[in-house]
């Protein structure tokens, strides 16, 4: 007898279990799996499709959907990333911690009562009592105090000198005697 669902198709369906109906292409039955070769053989698939009527099926192939493009756009993002670092490591930095000396270097000198050696080369004398600049510039700051002592029949000697300015960052040294004489620095 004719299979209800290869008459649909016009097969014969008298080949048992569908085999009149494989010739259409609407055989009956599941994937299923079947061994093939003796020994040294393997496992495959085999699908088979069952013919349910013309608009009678439930069922329909869907195409899946593409999965989301991780591997260009994570790539993208690494090479992003490799640029900017390139671009901050070859920006030249300016960063200076001292500016550049405005002429040739040279030094001064003083001692004592206060005798100096200026940096043009100079030897004036100051007797008087009273804080005095040594040295002024925009980058160091000199100070020296000037007292009278017993030792110098009342004419002034330096006490102690403040060394400060932008070259010591906000601080500032003193170098000079306490009450008792001794020196403080």
């Amino acid at each position: 007898a004719a299979r209800a669902g290869c008459a649909a198709c016009g097969c014969s369906g008298s080949g048992g279990a569908g085999a009149g109906c494989a010739a259409c292409g609407c055989g009956g039955g599941a994937a299923s799996m079947a061994f093939v070769g003796a020994g040294a053989g393997a496992y495959t698939t085999e699908t088979t499709y069952k013919y349910v009527g013309l608009g009678a099926g439930e069922f329909d192939y869907i195409a899946p959907k593409p999965g989301f493009p991780w591997l260009p756009i994570l790539g993208l993002l690494a090479l992003i990333v490799v640029i900017i670092v390139v671009i901050i490591l070859l920006i030249p930095s300016t960063t200076t911690t001292t500016p550049a000396p405005t002429g040739p270097p040279k030094s001064c000198l003083i001692w004592g009562d206060p005798h100096f050696e200026t940096f043009d080369g100079a030897f004036p004398s100051n007797f008087e009592e009273g804080e005095f600049w040594i040295v002024k510039s925009k980058m160091v700051f000199i100070q020296g105090r000037y007292l009278a002592t017993p030792y110098t029949n009342g004419l002034s000697a330096t006490n102690a000198i403040a060394v400060g300015g932008p070259f010591m960052r906000g601080h500032t040294v003193v170098v000079g005697p306490m009450d008792n004489g001794q020196i403080l620095f």
